[in-house]
C-alpha cells in the first residue's frame, strides 16, 4: 500500500516541478503563432463613409446608382459562378482570398446592373489596388515605400494577352483607374464602357502576410465638372480617399449611394495545382507557361 502511494506521489511531484519551471522560464512555453490580424481594410470602410456602416442606407437599391459585383474562381475549379458560395461572399474578404502563383493570371468577372436613370451627372466605376498591413488594426502602412516592400505584387490587365495594363500595385500612377459615362447615354452604354472582366497577374509573392493585396471596385455618382480620381505619386493614395468636408460645408446625405465589391489576393512563389479545372475550357486561368 505504501509503495503504491509513493508511485503516485513521485510522478505528481515531477509534473508539478516541470510546470513550475516552464512557467518561470518564458523560453519553456511555445505560444502558437497568432492568426493574420483582421484589419479595417478587410471591409472597404476606409474608402467611403457608407461602406460597412449604415447598412440600411447603402443596401437600399433606390439610393444606389447601380448594382456591382466582382467574382473570381476562389475555389480553383475553373468556373466562376455567381451562385457558388465558394466563389464569392466571405471568401473574398477573408485571408488568403484569391491565391495566385508568380507569373499566373486569373480572370475576375465584373457584373454591373444599372438601377437609376433619373439623374444628372456621371456614373463612375473605379478600380483600385492597394496593400494591407496585417501587423496593425488599421491595415495602413507608415509610407508608400514600406507598403510596396511589405506586400505582394499584382498587375491587372484588360485582356488575357497583357496588351492593356490597367493597374499595378507597385506603380503609384497605376493604383486607380476609372470608367465614366454621362446620364445622356446611361444606362445603355455603361456595360460597354466598363470591362466585363479583367485578368489579375501575380508578379511577386507576398513576403509577410496572406491576403495582403486588395482589389476594390466602386460605382458612384459624380456631378458634371468634378475631376477624376487621381493618384498621389508620393503616397500612392487616391483623391477619392480624401476626408469629406464637415457637415456644415456639405450635407452628409447623398442622393445616390456608392456600391462596391472587393477581393483579397495572396501571391505565392508557385501556382497551386489545378486538378479540377476541366481542361480550362472557360479560360479562367493562364499559367506562367501560357496554358493549362
Amino acid at each position: 500500500m505504501k509503495s503504491n502511494r509513493l508511485t503516485n506521489v513521485i510522478p505528481a511531484l515531477v509534473l508539478a516541478s516541470t510546470l513550475s519551471s516552464l512557467a518561470g522560464d518564458p523560453k519553456g512555453v511555445v505560444e502558437p503563432a497568432p492568426p493574420a490580424l483582421q484589419t479595417n481594410r478587410d471591409i472597404p470602410a476606409d474608402f467611403h463613409k457608407y461602406f460597412g456602416q449604415r447598412v440600411n442606407s447603402w443596401r437600399d437599391r433606390e439610393r444606389m446608382i447601380a448594382k456591382l459585383d466582382m467574382d473570381a474562381d476562389m475555389n480553383h475549379d475553373g468556373t466562376i459562378s455567381n451562385t457558388d458560395p465558394a466563389d464569392n461572399g466571405a471568401f473574398e474578404a477573408t485571408p488568403p482570398g484569391m491565391i495566385l502563383g508568380v507569373g499566373e493570371r486569373t480572370r475576375v468577372v465584373i457584373r454591373l446592373i444599372p438601377y437609376r436613370v433619373d439623374f444628372d451627372g456621371e456614373v463612375v466605376v473605379t478600380m483600385e489596388v492597394e496593400g494591407i498591413n496585417r501587423s496593425v488594426k488599421t491595415g495602413e502602412f507608415a509610407s508608400f515605400d514600406e507598403e510596396i516592400a511589405s506586400m505582394g505584387h499584382i498587375r491587372v490587365w484588360k485582356d488575357a494577352s497583357k496588351k492593356q495594363l490597367l493597374l499595378d500595385s507597385r506603380d503609384p500612377s497605376k493604383r486607380v483607374v476609372e470608367f465614366a459615362t454621362q446620364y445622356k447615354t446611361y444606362p445603355y452604354n455603361l456595360p460597354l464602357e466598363v470591362p466585363r472582366f479583367v485578368f489579375v497577374e501575380g508578379v511577386s509573392s507576398s513576403p509577410i502576410h496572406t491576403g495582403d493585396v486588395r482589389l476594390l471596385i466602386t460605382c458612384s455618382h459624380r456631378a458634371i465638372g468634378e475631376g477624376p480620381y487621381t493618384a498621389d505619386l508620393t503616397s500612392g493614395k487616391t483623391s477619392a480617399k480624401a476626408p469629406e468636408p464637415a457637415p456644415e460645408k456639405k450635407p452628409l446625405f447623398k442622393s445616390f449611394r456608392t456600391s462596391f465589391d472587393h477581393i483579397l489576393f495572396t501571391v505565392q512563389p508557385k501556382p497551386s495545382p489545378k486538378e479540377f479545372i476541366n481542361g480550362n475550357n472557360e479560360g479562367v486561368w493562364v499559367s506562367p507557361s501560357g496554358g493549362y
